[in-house]
């Protein structure tokens, strides 16, 4: 995890964080590239991506410094107050499942509670709470029948993400609405109004982080983790098909671990069935590691979670589908039609984000 700034409460909780980040100049024996560390002091690691040392950009927003460099391999690097938010080579990884993973099986549950099929002709409603750089709502866009509510606090990120990364052209299309505001509030509200979605991205920074002598931080985001407001994305998801997707964490760390176990079993007294962890291949987050959750609002399609585990005693490979009984031709026959490429996401890497390590599903 990383250390925010003092920032607004709002903010922290609609801007990524992966880890504790801090930029410096670097040796002498490379004088023309800045580093940007990447701590985790509880389990005695550190990482470092190397950067051109002058920004392409540079802005002092209400709340944050924004910038973005250059570098070698990775291309573009986005940060915010010297902490790393995204590479333009590996930020597919990440944005691509937390957008396809939700909308992919939103429809394969569609198409198993209405055996003629989705109607091509039916708008999918998409809430977005955070991801100021845009890059879920570019992905989303690859689905021709959606409308989109993207709501996010900094006006300056989006503004410098529009000017420098080419996914941002995504709010342009009429079908994105943008608000700038309080993701947290924005769901209080639209619960207030009785408004319905089809399929919510929660896109959020750490909830905490835990200092060298073990103490455990609660940041500002840490408002869209607890019960209350799980409880009001449940409440805004169509009771029929609903599906919530939300950024959760490395297990590499054992205090994100801890913290893991505990998102699950709130999400699961709340209602949601089909509550699984995925997780994510991506070099410059902390450990190379990130997950995500993936839940259901409907019971029809999640049937007994126990049921769903595949235990580490079992003495040949478990056969079971882990992954809500999707129908998986739905999911192969939408990913033909996106209007447009992934280079992450695909059906048989969503199939199997969900087989963990033997250690994690034991803990």
């Amino acid at each position: 995890m990383r250390v925010l700034t003092a920032i607004s409460l709002l903010l922290a909780g609609l801007q990524k964080a992966r880890g504790i980040h801090a930029a410096d100049s670097s040796s002498d024996d490379e004088p023309s590239l800045k580093k940007v560390h990447e701590e985790e002091d509880e389990i005695g690691f550190i990482q470092t991506l190397l950067i051109d040392p002058n920004p392409i950009a540079s802005y002092e927003s209400e709340y944050q410094s924004i910038e973005v460099f250059e570098s070698s391999h990775f291309g573009k690097v986005f940060l915010l107050d010297d902490n790393l938010q995204l590479t333009e080579r590996d930020a597919p990884h990440y944005n691509e499942m937390l957008a396809h993973v939700p909308m992919m099986e939103y429809l394969a549950a569609v198409q198993k509670n209405n055996p003629d099929g989705p109607d091509d002709d039916n708008v999918v409603s998409a809430l977005v709470i955070g991801g100021g750089d845009g890059y879920v709502t570019s992905e989303l866009l690859k689905y021709e029948n959606v409308a989109i509510d993207h709501v996010d606090l900094d006006e300056g990120v989006i503004k410098v993400s529009k000017e420098h990364f080419s996914w941002s052209s995504a709010w342009e299309d009429d079908r994105v609405n943008l608000i700038i505001g309080d993701g947290a509030a924005f769901v209080r509200e639209q619960v207030q109004k009785k408004k319905r979605y089809d399929i919510i991205v929660q896109d959020a920074s750490d909830p905490f982080w835990l200092d060298t002598d073990g103490e455990q931080t609660i940041l500002p985001s840490h408002v869209l983790y607890d019960m209350e407001h799980f409880a009001g994305i449940f409440e805004l998801l169509k009771e029929s098909n609903g599906v919530l997707c939300m950024q959760a964490e490395t297990y590499n760390i054992p205090s994100n671990l801890n913290e893991i176990r505990k998102w699950k079993g709130s999400l699961e007294r709340i209602g949601f069935t089909s509550v699984r962890y995925g997780t994510i291949a991506i070099p410059t987050y902390s450990t190379g590691q990130i997950g995500f959750f993936v839940a259901h609002a409907s019971k029809k399609d999640g049937g007994d979670n126990d049921s769903m585990v595949c235990k580490s005693s079992d003495n040949q490979v478990c056969s079971m589908d882990l992954s809500g009984n999707i129908n998986w031709s739905v999911v192969s026959s939408q990913f033909d039609k996106l209007k447009g490429t992934t280079k992450y996401y695909h059906p048989r890497i969503h199939r199997s984000a969900f087989d963990l390590p033997v250690w994690v599903e034991d803990a």
